[in-house]
């Protein structure tokens, strides 16, 4: 009877609208294949302005099998810490004079844009982001296209939603539809961009399941588009036979796995640890990127290996012209160089720069190997690919739409029980090791899941209360106007036939709840459960280590013991004292 009454009340969207939705995601999908063409020409033209004319280098460009190895003769190594400083400069005057919302990696901008702004992104930003990222990654700076290329294009949707007048769900099915298909267009991926977009939302398994047949429209369109102007090669070329032949491998796959998320655990520490430093500095925020490019630039004097996003020596390293010395020097500084060139206020994404750590962990795994063991060979290039995949699908979170993206990168297919094998372990051991790190994850506007965004919290709350209304709730005694009177005076309500009560608390700023998690504070009470914590206009679904904070209002379910318990722990010690403990 119940889920009779909720079905009947459940919309039903017209065929006209989702058709309508279907032409917009075919627009913005060549929005998206325009946007990535443009944007792949400014990062050219910029890099053979700045950094090619001024130091003489060149990084090795991806999809050549076996690119150059060799650093050129003619190469300036005092003018990079030069050019990486005026890139920086530059991109910043831009970014926080026009658009201080273009700092940093665009993907997460997108993504937060997603959860808390209704697809809301000023006009403005997609152009500032195309140019301030183009000087950061053609002044030699550590950034991936993929973070300014999903900015645009989320921004460029944005505008036709705003001139359509679009609202709610459909905006938020728009923005991700033109993340799919500038994606797939720049990386020519289109099904793993289209599962990109609708999993990087949630550091959980999780997806926005709904989005998914307008992500792949877009996204197939997008790729198609740009594939018709700019050709149809995947982004890197692979050695010829490379492919999964031997079981036993399997083992030595497993332990890269590992590798992967433990490397993909370390890195969001590292680049958010730099960004902290950054905002530390008592300098105007626009100078900070030519700071970060000039400690940029002061490596690269050094290792000149270290600037750009770095595609070419991912090449080098699947036809093992490598040494090992390089492939250590791209693992271990690449982390810091992205840390210095984003972290500091500049422009670009950092899913180049983590696949190229990934490409050399899987590398530098697969040569000492074979050095450890003649007998039991394994195919270095192909490890280099997995690491590819590994690491990032841990440090985003994203273990399904990788092994997808990175295959469709490839052109290879062949890897795919391996790729498998080590997404999900490096998923889990990142999801394990960093559970309660700071900074869990390489993109911090994500949310666990469905509950926590509050894109879907409001209608959570609306379907609950629309329960309520209508009368679908067993208990009496809680009634709509009964749950206004709790969160408007605090009126406790009797819930499971008295042996219970709803309650509301208010935690004031010195009370023993705030600054405590869920777990510690309202766990800590015998029997009393929290059931959503009210933060200004949000509702936060609690979970254990969710930190409560002054000022919130935590719905409670607790026996009478447990409330009075509460109410003593929410208020301020200093208020009690004053009282003499009386708080009722």
């Amino acid at each position: 009877m119940v889920t009779q009454k909720i079905a009947e009340r459940k919309r039903v969207r017209f065929p006209a609208a989702a058709y309508r939705l279907v032409g917009l995601c075919v627009l913005v999908g060549i929005l998206g294949g325009v946007a990535a063409l443009l944007f792949d020409f400014s990062v050219e033209l910029a890099q053979r302005l700045l950094l090619e004319r001024f130091t003489g280098y060149a990084p090795p460009p991806p999809g050549v099998l076996e690119p150059a190895a060799e650093l050129p003769r003619g190469l300036s190594r005092w003018w990079i810490p030069l050019v990486t400083t005026l890139g920086g400069l530059l991109s910043g005057i831009l970014v926080f004079g026009l658009a201080p919302e273009t700092e940093g990696h665009g993907t997460d901008a997108a993504i937060g844009s997603y959860h808390r702004q209704g697809g809301f992104i000023r006009n403005r930003v997609p152009f500032v982001k195309a140019i301030a990222s183009a000087i950061t990654i053609g002044s030699g700076g550590v950034a991936g296209r993929e973070g300014p290329t999903a900015q645009i294009t989320v921004g460029l949707g944005s505008m036709i939603t705003r001139r359509l007048n679009l609202h709610g769900e459909e905006r938020r099915i728009i923005l991700l539809a033109s993340m799919a298909g500038g994606l797939a267009a720049i990386f020519q991926a289109p099904l793993g961009m289209a599962i990109f977009a609708v999993e990087i939302l949630y550091a959980g398994m999780v997806f926005e399941s709904e989005a998914l047949i307008y992500t792949v429209i877009s996204a197939v369109t997008g790729y198609a588009f740009h594939g018709f102007f700019a050709g149809w090669s995947p982004v890197f070329a692979i050695p010829e036979g490379l492919s999964f032949q031997k079981p036993e491998t399997l083992i030595a796959y497993a332990a890269l796995g590992i590798l992967a998320g433990l490397m993909g655990s370390v890195l969001p520490t590292v680049f958010y640890g730099i960004r902290d430093l950054f905002a530390k500095l008592p300098v105007p925020p626009h100078l900070k990127p030519a700071i970060g490019g000039l400690g940029l630039g002061l490596i690269g004097m050094v290792f000149p290996e270290v600037l750009g996003t770095g595609y070419g020596w991912v090449e080098l390293a699947m036809s093992e012209k490598l040494s090992l010395t390089i492939i250590l020097v791209l693992l271990l500084l690449k982390g810091p160089a992205m840390g210095l060139t984003i972290g500091s206020g500049g422009s670009g994404g950092v899913f180049g720069p983590t696949v190229v750590i990934g490409a050399m962990l899987g590398g530098l795994t697969g040569t000492i190997l074979n050095q450890l063991s003649p007998h039991f060979q394994v195919s270095v290039a192909a490890f280099v690919v997995v690491g590819m995949a590994a690491t990032f699908a841990g440090a985003a979170r994203t273990p399904i739409s990788t092994l997808i993206m990175v295959a469709e990168m490839t052109g290879g297919y062949g890897l795919i029980v391996p790729a498998m094998l080590t997404n999900v372990l490096s998923f889990m051991v990142q999801r394990s090791v960093t559970a309660h790190w700071r900074y869990p994850t390489l993109y911090v506007s994500q949310v666990t899941s469905r509950e926590d965004s509050p894109a879907h919290q409001g209608v959570f709350v609306r379907r609950a209360l629309r329960m309520v209304d209508d009368g679908l709730v067993d208990n009496a005694d809680l009634t709509l106007p009964r749950l206004v009177s709790l969160l408007r005076f605090g009126d406790p309500i009797p819930v499971h036939q008295g042996d219970g009560m709803l309650i509301s608390l208010h935690v004031d700023a010195g009370s023993a709840l705030a600054g405590k998690t869920v777990a510690e504070g309202i766990g800590g009470v015998s029997e009393a459960t929290a059931v959503a914590v009210l933060r200004g206009s949000e509702m936060v679904v609690p979970r254990g280590p969710t930190l409560i904070e002054a000022g919130d209002q935590v719905i409670v379910v607790a026996t009478t013991a447990a409330h009075q318990e509460l109410k003593r722990l929410a208020a301020d010690a200093t208020k009690e004292e004053t009282t003499g403990g009386n708080l009722d």
